[in-house]
């Protein structure tokens, strides 16, 4: 075996170790909570030292934030959407990020509960479920600002509001209907899609309605 082909090996086996890490957190997450679950009951979980866990991830935290960013997560699903999405039409992919996120989200609904409920009350977990979803956000917003300059959205949008009250509407969706049978919960998901879009892109005002727009702050 070549040098490089021992070094592939070697980086191959380091990628499925930490694979392996984060499908036994995530396990023991959903199963007994996040405060409840230590970094010690992890490696016993994957057969290895505590040591090596901190190898591959500085804090507990930072294990949730890795967990929280994979595609199969709904954080994730979201990332992976936005990194395709530039050039695209916004109507297209505003709708595409919330029926792929109410899929995904609706998938883990006992486990994202869970760390809502512990992250009031829990600074560590706060902390790290504030910075995944502060970046998720924060990608949103560059979308947004890159349709204002291809001339899609209006030249005086607030993209970093519009992106945190676009997952504002998200996650209440999800709290108001969580209990659903998934084949309601999908016809459901859809007819808030659609709504929701109206409304975020075309506003609640009629165009003659007189209102004048309230002042920008410098």
């Amino acid at each position: 075996m070549t040098e490089r082909q021992t070094t592939t090996s070697r980086r191959q086996k380091a990628e499925e170790r930490e694979q392996q890490i984060l499908d036994a957190a995530l396990a023991l997450f959903a199963r007994q909570g996040f405060a409840a679950t230590s970094t010690r009951q992890i490696a016993a979980e994957v057969g290895v030292t505590e040591g090596l866990i901190f190898h591959y991830f500085p804090t507990k935290a930072a294990l949730l934030q890795s967990i929280a960013s994979q595609r199969t997560m709904f954080v994730g699903e979201v990332q992976s959407l936005l990194e395709r999405a530039w050039g695209q039409p916004a109507r297209d992919v505003l709708q595409g990020i919330v029926l792929g996120w109410v899929d995904a989200i609706h998938h883990q609904g006992d486990l994202v509960t869970m760390l809502l409920v512990e992250s009031q009350s829990n600074d560590e977990l706060n902390e790290a479920l504030r910075t995944v979803i502060g970046a998720t956000a924060g990608r949103l917003a560059q979308y947004l600002q890159s349709r204002v300059e291809a001339g899609e959205l209006r030249a005086d949008l607030p993209v970093s509001t519009s992106a945190l009250m676009f997952f504002s509407s998200l996650m209440l969706f999800f709290l108001t209907h969580r209990q659903l049978p998934a084949a309601e919960w999908r016809e459901q998901a859809t007819a808030f899609t659609q709504q929701m879009l109206d409304i975020w892109l075309r506003g609640a005002l009629p165009d003659d309605s007189g209102i004048p727009e309230p002042a920008t702050q410098s």
